[in-house]
């Protein structure tokens, strides 16, 4: 192995001391590139290199992994020697402008504080992976072999395609906070295989509700009658139903940490059987602030883990997905493969196939208010569209004549509108006469 310093006239190379004919010689060892040292090279091992001209030996390493070691350290051990600095000091002065990725990722989830605690959470998983993944330290490290290299470690621990995706994502917002153009060519991008979310048919949903008591019915109506998401079920306030206007405005709460997707509030029409429900609910309203709370009087959540043990009580899992969950407490915790036909983990049931409803019912109730304005619009704009051809008609017609009547010279400008030349002209016309 062989390395260059500025400090160094001559590349280091390793020595071994072997006895001969003519007494002990020094015989360099074969370990640059493409060699390989003989195994059966006994100690001692020397360094020889030549230093502002002169050739210097170094003391006696009894194993070469530690006289390698000492050939890749030699340009710093003299760097620092000819500077007056230890070999730490000497680290320290060559990393002063370099930003180390551990610093980097704290500022970056800093800057993103605003953001969902869950979002938060998923960035430090992520970036704290990547940075126990790869050999690297710092920002101007990272290049595509070190992407690819993060890549392969998530492919090695089984995440899928849309996992791959997603974390890899994560470090490139990193990246691109930082300035680093480091990215993996597209073609080299996890393959994300996206399933479309299939609606509730009336016989799933029928079975579902049979399962449910009261106060799951009008949960789960609510999303279906929304569409919402589940944080945005969670943090539905009373203050957010307009019982007039029959609408759900989805809005930031910032005292609980809420901000709808995309920081877009907007708002969601409600079909009049859900109005009903909340109406009746509000006389007797269980938090004064939000409509649906646990024992505790908070804001509820986990809707899906509950949506997927209504589905096992109601018998409609598959009976054909398969996961590993931790069951057991304490030290007694370990994982368990289980199905769906005993644990609540169907993967045919969870809450995005409810958004799918595409508001139907709501959608519906809406154009009912409007049928009468729409109906005198439809008409209107039929009875316009067929007098339009004859207007095209006309307008083409009028046109064809201006042409003819061009070409035959027959247009005469009325008396009074003559224009500047042409009462020029006229008045020529009449002096050689």
């Amino acid at each position: 192995m062989l390395l260059f310093s500025p400090y160094l006239t001559q590349m280091a190379a390793i020595y071994q001391r072997v006895k001969t004919s003519k007494g002990w010689r020094y015989r360099a060892l074969p370990t640059g590139r493409g060699r390989r040292a003989a195994d059966s090279a006994t100690p001692p091992f020397y360094l020889r290199f030549t230093l502002n001209g002169k050739q210097q030996w170094s003391d006696p390493y009894q194993s070469l992994p530690e006289a390698k070691k000492a050939v890749e350290e030699l340009p710093d051990v003299i760097e620092a020697r000819a500077k007056g600095l230890s070999l730490h000091e000497l680290a320290e002065t060559r990393n002063a402008n370099r930003v180390p990725i551990k610093t980097a990722i704290e500022e970056y989830l800093a800057q993103k504080a605003g953001k969902s605690k869950k979002t938060i959470q998923q960035y430090r998983l992520t970036l704290n992976e990547f940075l126990e993944s790869v050999r690297v330290r710092f920002l101007d490290e990272i290049d595509v072999a070190v992407l690819r290299q993060y890549k392969n470690f998530l492919m090695t621990e089984g995440y899928s395609g849309k996992t791959q995706d997603t974390r890899l994502n994560i470090v490139y917002f990193l990246l691109k906070k930082n300035g680093i153009a480091a990215r993996l060519p597209r073609d080299e991008m996890p393959v994300i295989e996206e399933e479309v979310a299939i609606p509730y048919i009336d016989s799933e949903l029928k079975k579902l509700f049979a399962a449910m008591d009261d106060e799951q019915k009008i949960r789960y109506k609510f999303f279906l009658g929304t569409g919402c998401r589940d944080k945005e079920v969670t943090f539905a306030a009373w203050n957010d139903i307009d019982f007039e206007k029959r609408t759900y405005h989805v809005r930031r709460k910032e005292d609980v940490g809420f901000t709808p997707k995309s920081h877009e509030s907007r708002t969601v029409p409600l079909p009049a059987s859900l109005v009903d429900l909340l109406r009746a609910r509000r006389k007797k309203a269980p938090h004064e602030r939000w409509i649906f709370v646990n024992e505790e009087g908070r804001p509820d959540n986990h809707f899906l883990r509950k949506l997927k043990r209504i589905a096992l009580h109601a018998g409609l899992n598959c009976g054909q997905c398969r996961t590993t969950l931790r069951k057991g407490k304490y030290e007694g915790v370990r994982p368990v493969e289980v199905t769906c036909k005993t644990d609540p983990v169907c993967e045919h049931f969870y809450l995005h196939r409810s958004r799918r409803m595409e508001l139907r019912s709501a959608r519906i109730a809406e154009a009912a208010e409007k049928s009468v304005h729409i109906s005198i619009t439809l008409r209107d704009m039929s009875r316009e569209l067929r007098r339009l051809p004859m207007l095209l008609c006309a307008q083409e017609a009028q046109r064809r004549a201006f042409r003819r009547n061009v070409g035959q010279h027959r247009i005469v400008p009325e008396v009074g509108h003559e224009s500047s030349g042409s009462r020029a002209r006229n008045a020529a016309n009449r002096s050689r006469r």
